[in-house]
């Protein structure tokens, strides 16, 4: 039984994985309007300055391909979401400590949640506010409702919701499910192009990753459904 459904406004969408994935069979082709940014191999990033663009780890690279697809003119507010965030450079942290080394502090500014929404903020000079989610295998579910909450909060302007993920480096590769290097970008707002209806229900065995089930759902038209398992 599903519990009530919560409608999501979407003015605009993007999505950009390392690999195609409509060969993988991840996605269908797409909606013909066009609707979703569907993209895949080097991520555009063409738009940030060389000297900061070379410190971007492929993630990161990820969200902002996405995140400047579907970013409205002006100040938006920012919510970004990854369960891992900057696996590699944490890994690197912890592998220095535990050798006794020094830890480099522009390393660890980079490897921080909330780093990729705070450098976005700056190379945008966007003044709103900004926020990082972390919610285990929820995460893509949590950040989509957290930017939910803000736009519901103050309608009059949208809210760009931005999720991302990479595959665990060892020796955590094991840990969880491998998953595909992959970003997803939502423009939360109206007047909406997409009613993205969201509601708790039992997943199937096999099901994929809640970020794959939003975009197979908004793939397939106006009104798919997308539901999502709750602890």
């Amino acid at each position: 039984m599903m519990s009530s459904a919560l409608v999501l406004p979407i003015l605009r969408a993007a999505a950009w994985f390392a690999d195609d994935p409509v060969a993988q069979g991840l996605l269908a082709p797409g909606a013909p309007d066009g609707f979703l940014d569907l993209a895949w191999g080097p991520p555009d990033v063409s738009w940030v300055e060389p000297l900061q663009r070379r410190r971007l780890s492929p993630l990161a690279r990820a969200f902002f391909h996405c995140a400047n697809r579907v970013a409205p003119e002006g100040d938006a507010r920012v919510v970004f979401a990854s369960r891992h965030g900057e696996a590699e450079r944490t890994l690197t942290i912890l592998q220095d400590l535990a050798a006794g080394a020094e830890v480099s502090p522009t390393l660890f500014s980079m490897s921080v949640h909330n780093a990729v929404p705070g450098l976005w903020s700056i190379l945008k000079g966007n003044r709103a506010s900004a926020c990082a989610v972390a919610a285990g295998p929820e995460t893509f579910g949590c950040g989509l409702l957290e930017a939910l909450a803000c736009f519901r909060a103050d309608p009059s302007s949208p809210v760009l919701y931005v999720y991302g993920d990479d595959r665990l480096p060892e020796p955590w590769a094991d840990l969880v499910p491998r998953g595909e290097l992959h970003a997803v970008a939502l423009l939360v707002g109206e007047p909406a192009a997409r009613r993205l209806t969201l509601a708790s229900a039992e997943a199937p065995a096999g099901s994929a990753a809640q970020s794959i089930q939003c975009l197979q759902a908004l793939g397939a038209g106006p009104g798919g459904p997308w539901h999502w398992q709750l602890p």
